[in-house]
């Protein structure tokens, strides 16, 4: 893999691969309880703290430590629907699912996309044939749908302060099998947290043209 960049958002760590795939997973601030965040916060620092005295990078395995709080404990307490739940408001979920399709096809490429009560999950893959030179990277994509869709739903919720949470959780989709099985994650979340019995029942999920025709064929 060729990284672009290494970034570090508040306690997370994260990689970009230019033109990669992702799944990506954005919340409501106040969704989860403090004492996860604070163990998370531990953990990561500990981990971060011996890979520094040793003078190196995180390795694969402490990387994958990383991701396997982040995909467990943290998404675990998400589809609890904890929190503030906004996101059960149809006016606030239209206006986020219509933000991202805003843009599909000409930043990147939506495959499939699922609005929770409290939080959001997405799988698309940033266009580098689109204007500027060398495409959006998902930190410009991420930080325009997050600004933008939190002063609309505020604006319909006739309520001020912060809407999301400031981090978010990127996974770099590897293989095709990994894309398959968080395709599939993705579409069954609404029903495995029982707001609908068939993924296409849940209005505010969605997936591209060419998944719907590799469902029916």
């Amino acid at each position: 893999m060729n990284f672009v960049s290494d970034r570090d958002r508040g306690y997370l760590p994260h990689l970009e691969d230019e033109g990669s795939t992702y799944f990506v997973t954005f919340r409501l601030a106040g969704t989860l309880p403090k004492r996860v965040v604070e163990e998370f916060e531990h953990e990561r620092r500990v981990v971060s703290e011996i890979a520094r005295k040793q003078n190196r990078e995180l390795t694969e395995q402490e990387q994958a430590r990383l991701k396997y709080l982040e995909s467990t404990k943290i998404q675990q307490y998400l589809d609890k629907g904890t929190g503030d739940c906004w996101l059960r408001e149809p006016s606030v979920a239209g206006r986020v699912k219509e933000s991202i399709q805003h843009f599909d096809g000409s930043r990147y490429e939506s495959h499939a996309l699922c609005i929770m009560p409290n939080h959001v999950h997405w799988l698309l893959t940033p266009l580098e044939t689109a204007i500027p030179a060398g495409g959006f990277p998902l930190t410009s994509i991420m930080h325009t749908v997050k600004s933008y869709t939190s002063h609309q739903a505020n604006k319909l919720l006739r309520k001020e302060g912060v809407f999301w949470s400031r981090e978010y959780y990127d996974h770099l989709i590897r293989s095709s099998e990994q894309f398959g099985r968080l395709l599939i994650y993705i579409l069954d979340n609404p029903v495995k947290a029982g707001l609908c019995r068939r993924w296409d029942e849940w209005p505010w999920t969605t997936c591209s043209k060419k998944i719907q025709a590799a469902f029916t064929a």
